[in-house]
């Protein structure tokens, strides 16, 4: 990349992080993105580094929306959002390299921070009746010897453990055994790897990659819907494997049944085995995740601060622990002693945003992005079936989560009567009553929309 293209770039980053700030209030901005640099961007991928994991995680749990959109109004792409973690040796690295990498470092900087994470096990996952039986499936597949299945679909909503069983799969078996060849993946990654291949000439070192392994996890499947080439391919190498009685698992935001087109071949596929949904974890099994974090750091935290996190912060095991990490932080840094008045106040705006309300904006997002409809068909007079049916499922969804009157929620979409938007609200009552697939499927949005609302 030349001097003025690399200005360039540099400049859009400038404006897009403008964008956030003006977004999340200037605190939010200096608290999780001061120190959160771009370190290459082309059409397709924008690679984004952050000094540690704990904000990257805060950054992908809470605020990747928000650089989405920033990218779309101020670079008007829309790529694919990778961190990646900077320490003192990467940062020398760094310091000798442009900002653009090659595709074929991408590929390899995203493998070697995907599969090292030795601290996610088996032994350490918390077991509750949140999560028994995909516990006890993920036992199953990764025992030596024959397996009652050999494909694993584990679905749930964000932060709930999905990957912490695939890597404790992962981990399990690479410490076992040296013999079996075990390939964990994020679907995005497979996915870039795929069509980098794809483009290089490299197509049969990739399927022989995959294609030969013993036992392929892959995580976040639902990436591949929208996909109609790469889902081809992904596919025969699953059929490959399927036919050799490799075992394969997979983990989703959502059933197979609910993941939006998603090639009716390949659905049956995921199907094909052992089904285990996650769900949200009580308060019982937050607090034993709180108590094992904290004995794993060998920190002393009073039970009444752990229940207090548990109880405000359990929508996702993510949020529990980023709130745990963020007192710890706040008493090393400030000497202070860890009661619960002080991660009261620690937590305070947390806990404030977190209680933030819904907005029909909220639900809006979700059900464009979900249903691959736009903004002005929402809004519009269009009565094709598609966006007649987002745009009912806006309302309900607005109903159901916000105090909107049934006025202001057909004056919002589209400037209908309020007659409107009770026939749409009731439709879809109607339909969730009849259709349990549906109403798991509204369920599932409920929780994507109340996970964009800042925590």
């Amino acid at each position: 990349m030349n001097q003025s293209a690399m200005g360039n770039t540099l400049n859009t980053w400038e404006e897009i992080l403008r964008e956030i700030e003006a977004k999340i209030g200037l605190r939010m901005y200096n608290l999780w993105f001061k120190n959160v640099r771009l370190l290459s961007l082309n059409d397709d991928t924008a690679i984004i580094g952050v000094p540690n994991f704990f904000i990257q995680r805060k950054i992908c749990n809470n605020f990747e929306p928000f650089i989405r959109d920033s990218f779309k109004n101020v670079a008007r792409i829309n790529p694919s959002i990778q961190f990646q973690i900077e320490n003192d040796v990467v940062q020398k690295e760094k310091n000798n390299k442009p900002i653009s990498q090659s595709k074929s470092d991408n590929v390899s900087n995203q493998d070697a921070t995907i599969s090292n994470n030795k601290h996610l096990t088996l032994e350490d996952f918390i077991v509750g009746d949140c999560n028994r039986l995909a516990y006890a499936s993920a036992l199953e597949i990764s025992k030596p010897g024959p397996a009652a299945f050999n494909t694993l679909f584990v679905h749930g909503a964000i932060g709930v453990g999905k990957t912490h069983l695939l890597q404790g799969i992962w981990n399990r078996l690479k410490t076992e055994s040296a013999n079996i060849s075990v390939v964990y993946k994020p679907a995005e990654n497979w996915t870039n790897e795929f069509v980098y291949s794809l483009k290089g000439g490299g197509l049969e070192s990739f399927r022989k990659k995959y294609r030969s392994t013993d036992i392929f996890l892959v995580d976040d499947v639902h990436f591949l819907s929208n996909k109609k080439g790469v889902q081809e391919e992904f596919l025969h190498t699953f059929n490959t494997l399927h036919s050799l009685s490799k075992r394969v698992v997979f983990a989703s935001d959502a059933h197979p049944r609910l993941m939006i087109q998603l090639k009716e071949s390949l659905a049956s596929r995921f199907m094909s085995g052992m089904i285990a949904k996650i769900e949200q974890p009580g308060f019982d099994t937050s607090l034993q995740i709180l108590r094992s974090k904290a004995s794993k750091i060998r920190k002393k935290i009073p039970e009444n601060v752990l229940e207090f996190i548990s109880e405000k912060f359990n929508e996702n095991i993510r949020s529990m622990e980023s709130a745990l990490t963020t007192v710890l932080a706040y008493a090393n840094i400030n000497k202070k002693k860890i009661d619960l008045p002080m991660a009261c106040n620690t937590l305070s705006e947390l806990y404030v945003n977190a209680e933030k309300s819904v907005t029909l904006q909220d639900i809006e997002r979700v059900i464009i992005n979900y249903y691959k409809v736009s903004r002005s068909d929402i809004h519009s007079r269009n009565k094709s079936k598609n966006i007649v049916f987002s745009r009912q499922l806006c309302m309900y969804l607005s109903k159901t989560l916000t105090d909107s009157s049934y006025q202001e929620i057909g004056k919002y979409f589209g400037n209908k009567r309020h007659t409107t938007a009770i026939f749409a609200i009731n439709k879809i009552k109607n339909k969730m009553k009849d259709d349990y697939e549906f109403k798991s499927q509204v369920e599932n949005l409920t929780r994507k929309i109340n996970n964009t609302v800042i925590s």
